[in-house]
């Protein structure tokens, strides 16, 4: 595809791997990897723990060359809304401007992609006043579903839709005029790991015996993190196992820490933030059992589908989580363990169950494997360069 161009417009800074962030970066390696090429581009927000441009590649784990386009904003993480609103509007007006008299001179078939509704107003108005200049297409990654002016509109007026479950693709059709040719699902896809090791190999190099009955949960870290409290207080009845929680700022994980220390909660260990996320999946490999146990006071658990289930499920370890809609079109009762939600002491009888019955782990895992490896970037960017050239 080298007459196609991909502008992703993130409204992430991406000098600070999180999931989010990580994910735009792996999608637009492997849109690389099919001969795309690939501009993503980013507001710049200084934080205390940003990495450094030139560590991008190895910090995220890139595999093909692709370029990443700072904007020059003046954003911090504590700026208010309307002021990152209108230097990401101004920011993102201009860089538009730029890309449309180069479309014109280039020959390419421009695409922009953006997660971000606010972030493809700009390319959105070129297009539609425009017309007869501006040939780009555009894309709306949907993640989640807002029933607000902005988010319809862009909604109808972007060429295609990546929906990240079927229950957001049905219930964008409620809200807006989109047929179903001009969707595409995303099902929250995992690179594919060609350097991965034994879960022997992988607790060496974490410093676990492989001795321990080990709990891992590689999310998001906070006691304003419902999901974080539930599996703690999974940890606190189950004193036999040893509870991993990757991630999280110095002052964030000393908080959990005294948390745990005033409910005698002995029994977990915290990593906190790891600049290369790739090292994360060291302590995947090394689980037992991996929980991601998400819940409605933290997430639209209609359409959000989190990023590190499909990680876990390419382990070949076994996955405990809840049942919920955004989660079905991939998840069943063959490839993980099914527990009630919002319950900690399910949780907890869940996790003992997949430790003391591992024929049952096994099958799971094994069957787990075997459907992720169907929901690669790869085979992802594959779909999305065929569903752009039909757009």
């Amino acid at each position: 595809m080298k007459n196609l161009k991909v502008i992703i417009y993130s409204p992430y800074c991406i000098l600070r791997p999180t999931t989010n962030r990580i994910f735009d970066m792996r999608m637009s390696d492997a849109l690389a990897g099919k001969g795309a090429e690939i501009s993503l581009v980013y507001p710049y927000t200084y934080m205390k723990e940003n990495i450094r441009k030139k560590d991008i590649a190895s910090c995220y784990g890139l595999e093909h060359k692709f370029k990443t386009r700072l904007l020059p904003t003046v954003l911090f993480e504590n700026s208010s809304k309307w002021m990152r609103f209108m230097q990401m509007m101004l920011a993102y007006s201009f860089h538009s401007m730029i890309m449309f008299f180069e479309n014109i001179f280039s020959g390419k078939k421009y695409v922009f992609f953006s997660r971000d509704a606010k972030s493809l107003i700009p390319p959105l108005l070129f297009k539609k006043y425009l017309p007869f200049l501006c040939k780009w297409k555009v894309v709306f990654m949907a993640a989640e579903v807002k029933n607000n002016r902005t988010y319809r509109w862009v909604l109808n007026n972007s060429d295609g839709v990546f929906a990240g479950v079927t229950s957001t693709k049905e219930a964008i059709k409620k809200i807006a005029k989109v047929d179903e040719s001009r969707f595409l699902l995303s099902l929250a896809p995992v690179p594919v790991y060609k350097n991965d090791v034994s879960k022997t190999e992988a607790r060496n190099r974490i410093g676990i015996a492989d001795s321990e009955k080990l709990v891992v949960y590689t999310g998001k870290l906070g006691l304003d993190v419902q999901e974080v409290l539930y599996i703690l207080d999974a940890a606190a009845l189950l004193k036999e196992y040893v509870f991993l929680f990757t991630g999280g700022r110095e002052s964030v994980v000393r908080k959990v820490k005294t948390y745990c220390q005033e409910r005698h909660i002995s029994n977990v260990m915290f990593t906190g933030f790891m600049d290369d996320s790739t090292l994360i999946r060291n302590y995947q490999l090394a689980a037992d059992v991996l929980v991601s146990y998400y819940t409605s006071r933290d997430h639209m658990v209609e359409f959000n589908y989190p990023q590190k289930i499909n990680e876990y499920l390419s382990t070949g370890n076994p996955v405990i989580t809840p049942n919920f809609p955004a989660t079905q079109d991939v998840l069943n009762e063959t490839n993980v363990f099914f527990v009630k939600e919002d319950s900690p002491q399910h949780l907890a009888q869940g996790i003992r169950k997949l430790m003391e019955d591992r024929i049952l782990a096994r099958m799971l895992a094994e069957q787990a494997k075997k459907d992720s490896e169907k929901l690669s970037f790869e085979s992802r960017a594959t779909e999305i360069i065929r569903f752009i050239s039909q757009l």
